[in-house]
């Protein structure tokens, strides 16, 4: 397991301390989940972007859901 040493000013000290109690209570949980958010809320958008630029292209194509219904005799 990797340790890593994060210097906070006391005004960031108190901020995370005031929202680590929705994280399970502990800096570090607090501050490794808000990073995981992080990282997927920027893995989302990314994925969004892509679609958008195949979307622009007209690389997609959209199926009604009762058409896809038909499709697969649902």
């Amino acid at each position: 397991m990797t340790t890593l040493t994060l210097r906070l000013n006391k005004e960031e000290e108190q901020i995370f301390n005031s929202i680590s109690g929705l994280y399970g209570g502990k800096l570090s949980t607090t501050i490794k989940q808000l990073a995981l958010e992080k990282i997927e809320d920027e893995y989302d958008l990314q994925l969004i972007k892509d679609f958008e630029s195949r979307e622009e292209k007209g690389e997609i194509t959209l199926i009604e859901f009762d058409d896809l219904k038909k499709e697969f005799d649902l």
